[in-house]
């Protein structure tokens, strides 16, 4: 299925399916009952609503993607039962965090593994590793002092509250030149959209929808607010929320984009990033 944003651009679109995974992926065998989360990972919280992002180890969903060009793929991903000791150069290399990782091939060999962990209100990357089609280390990456996948906070998930994300991306490529440069992300909450998957047609995702874009300034460490005195409760003085976005961008760039998370569920639809 293709749908367009603006009926100009293919969305990439995403199912989750919350089952069990190990430490050794093979996507092609039977699949367990995943466990009940631990609310101390996830974020939510007994009293809490329900996260954005699940933080559950051992799952395992799947991604359908429909491409700018309208090609298909599917990407599956799955989060590592336990964490790993980050390691890499940076400065959370004693640290430890999940190994999640995401293959295009199903067949159990991983093309990207991203090193994430629960930060109070944050899910994190702090180290990405890209490995080819046989399994071998292409790029090693390490990110300072950290890079947002999601930030489930009251303030961040309100509608029009915007912010900025620095850190240093070091990379690695075997065989070649290390190269570091400072990434600026700015986030915006668009707002909330009642979203619907073509494979479950009898059911809605409320969601928070999130668009994320290059920025030409921004603070230091976790993420500063654009122009806001306390973290996420003025808009910086930035132009109103909109899912539109240039089209003139570098086909490799990983941004701009437009997340929909749903409570309880994860990351639901994706649109952009090339």
């Amino acid at each position: 299925m293709t749908t367009t944003l603006n009926k100009t651009l293919p969305l990439a679109v995403t199912l989750l399916l919350a089952v069990s995974g190990c430490e050794f992926i093979s996507f092609d065998s039977p699949m367990e009952a995943i466990a009940p989360p631990d609310p101390g990972l996830d974020g939510g919280g007994p009293a809490g609503p329900p996260p954005l992002y699940p933080f559950r180890p051992g799952a395992i969903w799947q991604y359908d993607v429909t491409g700018l060009d309208g090609s298909k793929s599917t990407k599956w991903v799955a989060m590592d039962k336990k964490p790993v000791m980050v390691m890499g150069t940076g400065l959370h290399q004693l640290d430890m965090a999940y190994p999640v990782r995401t293959t295009v091939s199903g067949g159990g060999s991983s093309s990207v593994v991203r090193f994430q962990q629960a930060v109070g209100d944050q899910i994190v990357n702090w180290r990405e590793q890209v490995f080819d089609a046989q399994a071998q280390l292409l790029v090693d990456t390490n990110l300072e002092p950290q890079q947002l996948e999601v930030d489930q906070s009251t303030e961040r998930t309100r509608a029009g509250a915007s912010w900025v994300e620095s850190y240093t991306k070091t990379s690695f490529p075997i065989g070649g030149t290390p190269v570091t440069v400072k990434q600026n992300e700015a986030w915006t909450v668009v707002g909330e959209e009642i979203v619907t998957l073509p494979a479950i047609a009898d059911k809605t995702f409320p969601a928070v929808v999130f668009q994320k874009t290059a920025a030409t300034g921004g603070g230091g460490g976790g993420g500063t607010d654009a122009g806001a005195s306390d973290a996420g409760k003025t808009d910086g003085g930035s132009r109103p929320p909109t899912l539109t976005w240039s089209e003139a961008v570098d086909s490799g760039a990983a941004i701009p984009k437009t997340l929909w998370y749903a409570r309880g569920i994860g990351k639901v639809k994706e649109a952009g990033g090339g």
